[in-house]
């Protein structure tokens, strides 16, 4: 281990998390909504013109962003001249551009909004959910609303063009990227009639409904096994890109873009190539090119406008951010960054990671490790196991992986059974084996490191959050191979979770939910370290809190952090710079123990 005096800051790295999302192109601008640690984590809508430089739109006192279906997304849009967004708290405002926000729909009792998009003559289209129903509503900058669809089901993605709304609709006992059907549906007298579908159905996703320059509709499904790109012309559907990769990744959030269209007819679209994301530009003619290359993760974002592309992009040596690319540049001609904060030079270089697999009980185990320069001996291993868990591994720059390594940890980031960008069947085969199959994938990499002489034996860990916590604590239940575990806003029991957990995701709760079960402290047989914020809407800090006590209770070297006013991420950056300092703390001092 190295000097700890040596190794990245909790303070610095809980400060280095800038979150860039739902970045579109309008008019000649990008738009995107921006939170920092600079400004106590407000997400703004920012706006970048021709020159490159960029500027806040909304006032620092509006955090923006709503909580449909849970996760929210979609929260702004721009429309003729003025800024739609769902301000922090659910109301819906309108703010023309360099003037102050109005509040013009307020939210009554449980009703969440979400999922804007343009609408005619100055209005925004919504989807309002209130627990028990869905609706698209049309809402005018005088403040009137008129409900479009209503469904005793969930509903996103309202799509106007011309005479014709494309919406997406999934059943309430399934999770979009499960079961989700795209219906289309005539406007007469300013009314859509009924919708039909048009694709989807009980085994196959579709996602991502948007309208080409051409008049055709396009959106992802997994018809195949994987999500693709498809056009629909005449009620007759075509793959744009018929490939073997996922092209989206599971729609958590409304508002996601995986493709974009050129003025040439060019689609520009994600496609996910194991831990990567490349970016593929497809001509009328299906000719493809990868664009790029520099860039090894993309959120799902895309914005093209004229001739140029823009997308929220990262690399090993990169954290996210925005970045540009000219579309008619040669081939493999390099992505360049948006004028966006650059947040100074690091106070050291990151460690790139290597792709490497392990030998799994159904399989090849794949994931990402990341292991301290210039050290070849055994060192401590951290096994991270993602949220979700239908989540993926990106291979990004993550200064929280680079804290541990600068530490002198091997970080091993594991793409379990379950996690997305594999294919559907992949994604499913956790379903009645959570807390099973994710634990076996993250030990059998454990063991291969500390096979291979890469971790220490004795001193291998494993963390997760939120679905990768609860991995956590089943991989604690067991007697090797791990010798603690760190569990954050983590999941104990799925079933009393499935009862509290957001409607929106209780149908995934109740597919994974398998014969693994509750985390009991008896089962625990290592030192566990649970860390939970008071204001986590999602899991239950008083559960996680109890389960501590009664870990304490049985004596060992158990800890646990209780994070005040902390969110379900600990997105403050003090909550975060606690929550590192405990977890290495723990680490280091189950090293420093006596053997027994």
């Amino acid at each position: 281990m190295r000097s700890q005096d040596t190794g990245l800051s909790p303070a610095w790295v809980a400060r280095k998390v800038v979150a860039y999302d739902e970045l579109q192109a309008v008019a000649g601008s990008l738009w995107w909504l921006q939170s920092d640690p600079d400004h106590d984590g407000v997400r703004r809508v920012m706006c970048s013109e021709g020159s490159g430089n960029a500027f806040a739109v909304t006032p620092s006192d509006f955090s923006i962003g709503g909580e449909l279906h849970a996760y929210g997304g979609g929260s702004f849009a721009v429309v003729e001249g003025a800024v739609w967004f769902v301000g922090d708290g659910g109301s819906l405002f309108r703010q023309p551009l360099g003037l102050t926000p109005d509040r013009i729909v307020s939210i009554r009792g449980s009703e969440r909004y979400g999922d804007l998009a343009p609408g005619p003559d100055g209005s925004v289209f919504a989807v309002r959910g209130d627990g028990a129903a869905d609706e698209i509503v049309a809402v005018t900058p005088a403040g009137d609303v008129q409900i479009l669809v209503r469904s005793s089901e969930f509903l996103s993605c309202p799509r106007l063009a011309g005479d014709a709304l494309a919406y997406l609709e999934w059943d309430r006992d399934q999770m979009p990227w499960d079961s989700c059907r795209l219906l289309l549906a005539g406007i007469r007298s300013g009314r859509p009639g009924a919708g039909r579908v048009v694709a989807g159905g009980s085994s196959e996703s579709v996602v991502q409904p948007s309208w080409g320059p051409d008049g055709l509709l396009y959106f992802m499904s997994d018809r195949t096994g994987w999500w693709n790109l498809y056009r629909l012309r005449d009620d007759t559907v075509t793959p744009v890109l018929p490939i073997d990769a996922d092209c989206a990744p599971a729609p958590w959030e409304a508002g996601y873009q995986s493709y974009g269209f050129a003025p040439d007819g060019t689609i520009v679209l994600t496609v996910l190539n194991g831990f990567s994301t490349e970016l593929i530009a497809v001509d009328p003619t299906g000719g493809r090119r990868r664009l790029g290359p520099n860039l090894t993760s993309v959120k799902p974002y895309i914005a093209v406008d004229e001739g140029r592309l823009a997308v929220i992009g990262s690399s090993p040596s990169s954290a996210p951010g925005l970045w540009s690319l000219d579309l008619t540049a040669q081939a493999d001609a390099p992505a360049v960054p948006v004028g966006t904060r650059s947040g100074g030079v690091p106070p050291r270089t990151p460690v790139p990671p290597s792709v490497d697999t392990a030998r799994g009980t159904d399989g090849r185990v794949s994931f990402l490790l990341h292991r301290p320069a210039g050290i070849t001996a055994p060192v401590p291993l951290l096994v991270r196991a993602h949220p979700g868990p239908t989540d993926d591994v990106p291979l990004r720059l993550d200064w929280t992986t680079q804290f541990f390594v600068s530490h002198g940890f091997a970080v091993a980031e594991v793409l379990y059974r379950g996690s997305t960008g594999r294919g559907r069947a992949f994604r499913q085969v956790l379903h009645g084996h959570w807390g099973e199959y994710d634990v076996e994938d993250c030990a059998a990499a454990a063991e291969h490191l500390r096979s291979t002489g890469v971790a220490l034996p004795g001193a291998m860990f494993i963390s997760g959050a939120s679905a990768g916590g609860y991995t956590a604590l089943q991989a604690a239940s067991r007697p090797e191979p791990f010798a603690g575990a760190t569990a954050t806003s983590a999941i104990i029991d799925p079933a009393r979770w499935e009862l509290s957990v957001p409607e929106f995701q209780r149908p995934h709760a109740a597919a994974l939910r398998g014969p693994a079960g509750a985390v009991t402290p008896e089962r625990i047989r290592c030192p566990v370290l649970v860390i939970h914020g008071t204001a986590d809407t999602i899991t239950s800090a008083e559960e996680a809190m109890r389960f501590a006590q009664d870990l304490a209770a049985l004596g060992g070297d158990h800890d646990s952090l209780l994070l005040e006013d902390g969110d379900h991420y600990l997105s403050a950056p003090a909550a975060r710079e606690q929550a590192l300092r405990a977890e290495l703390d723990f680490y280091r001092r189950l090293m420093t123990r006596p053997r027994a």
